[in-house]
């Protein structure tokens, strides 16, 4: 069990690690034009959204290839196929239940989907802020009256 513990925790620090170059690269590529995001045109502004959706894509697809290698090198799925059908559908929390792993190795698959959560979450977030500032001129989020320093 405590192999299974530290590969599931070890695969998930890899894909955080993944998923963390993506937001850097990213954040690198699309400083400049964020910071500049009013004189964009519209259409500018949605090329610039389908940078950052596309790379997240991209990221999101190599976390869950990660993931499926795992389970194809452990002996856990016959085929690297379906080690991937079965980490996308884990990694997107969908679970269809079709494809399961075995025994010990299913603890594993459990980190996949919080692993997912996370990692998803963090993509939703980094897209909302992007789409404020290229949509909505938003630099910095609103500060909330009652956290307001009064010197």
């Amino acid at each position: 069990m405590l192999l299974v513990i530290v590969t599931g925790t070890a695969l998930l620090l890899a894909t955080i690690a993944v998923h963390g170059v993506a937001v850097l690269w990213l954040y690198y590529i699309g400083i400049r034009p964020l910071s500049h995001a009013e004189n964009l045109s519209p259409l500018a502004r949605l090329g610039w959204c389908y940078v950052f959706v596309v790379g997240f894509v991209i990221a999101h697809l190599i976390e869950i290839i990660i993931w499926a290698l795992a389970y194809k090198l452990t002996g856990e799925l016959p085929d690297f196929e379906e080690a991937l059908y079965f980490s996308a559908v884990t990694f997107a929390t969908i679970g269809y239940g079709d494809v399961t792993l075995g025994g010990k190795w299913r603890l594993v698959s459990a980190l996949e989907g919080v692993n997912g959560i996370l990692l998803f979450g963090w993509t939703t977030a980094f897209l909302f802020k992007v789409s404020a500032v290229l949509w909505f001129g938003q630099t910095t989020p609103a500060e909330p009256e009652g956290l307001r320093d009064e010197d």
